[in-house]
């Protein structure tokens, strides 16, 4: 069954919610960006297009999104979800950063959209896994507003359906959540020269390339071509 408009606030305020004080999340992001950070927002007068193009939750500005995972792997999979043809160079690693955060203490519960009961006021996987952006966009709105600060859900880019992701909101911009730089401390991780995200990523049938291999020096005269 397809995804269907959202229920009403009253009603999605009434899911049921997953705490997620004290769990480790990731998030890849570039190395120009400086930090990880950054919510995401639709601007106001955002036209169908510039929606469908934008990320699956992000809100109307003011306010925005900030997309993470439970995982590593999770996190670098729909990072480079353009790269599901079974290559990555390792270029696009060696210009970004996973960030490892762990969420602190009185961080409000998640809404828990991958628990069996929210079947029943319409949720499906689709949610995180449809190509109806606008559609996910209006959910992530109705939500907020329902008062859910965080989503807990499926990721789209892993066909096993195992990896979770969290997605927070907040005001947009370039600022850790709730401005809170201590409590939100990140420790930055390479992912080059990273053989468990490597085997990671083998799994899913995607191999790392080099992007400079060392190519052996030929002459002219070893070539045989005079």
């Amino acid at each position: 069954m397809p995804l269907r408009e959202p229920p009403p606030a009253a009603e999605l305020a009434r899911l049921p919610g997953r705490s997620i004080v004290g769990a480790a999340l990731h998030r890849v992001y570039r190395l120009d960006r400086g930090h990880p950070w950054w919510f995401a927002s639709l601007p106001t007068d955002s036209t169908m297009q510039q929606r469908s193009a934008a990320g699956r939750f992000d809100l109307p500005a003011p306010d925005g999104t900030c997309y993470l995972a439970t995982t590593p792997l999770g996190a670098v999979l729909e990072a480079f979800q353009g790269f599901g043809h079974g290559l990555l160079p390792d270029a696009e690693l060696k210009g970004r950063r996973r960030a490892e955060t762990t969420v602190p203490d009185g961080t409000r519960p998640a809404a828990w959209l991958t628990s069996g009961k929210v079947r029943g006021i319409g949720v499906t996987q689709a949610l995180w896994t449809g190509q109806d952006r606008p559609l996910t966009q209006r959910w992530a709105a109705v939500l907020h507003r329902a008062g859910w600060a965080a989503l807990f859900h499926g990721l789209q880019h892993d066909p096993t359906g195992r990896l979770r992701g969290v997605t927070l909101f907040d005001t947009g911009g370039a600022h850790p959540p709730l401005d809170d730089h201590d409590g939100w401390r990140h420790t930055d991780h390479r992912l080059h020269h990273d053989p468990a995200l490597v085997a990671g990523l083998a799994r899913y049938g995607i191999a790392v390339a080099r992007s400079d291999p060392d190519l052996p020096v030929v002459t002219l005269d070893d070539s045989g071509l005079l």
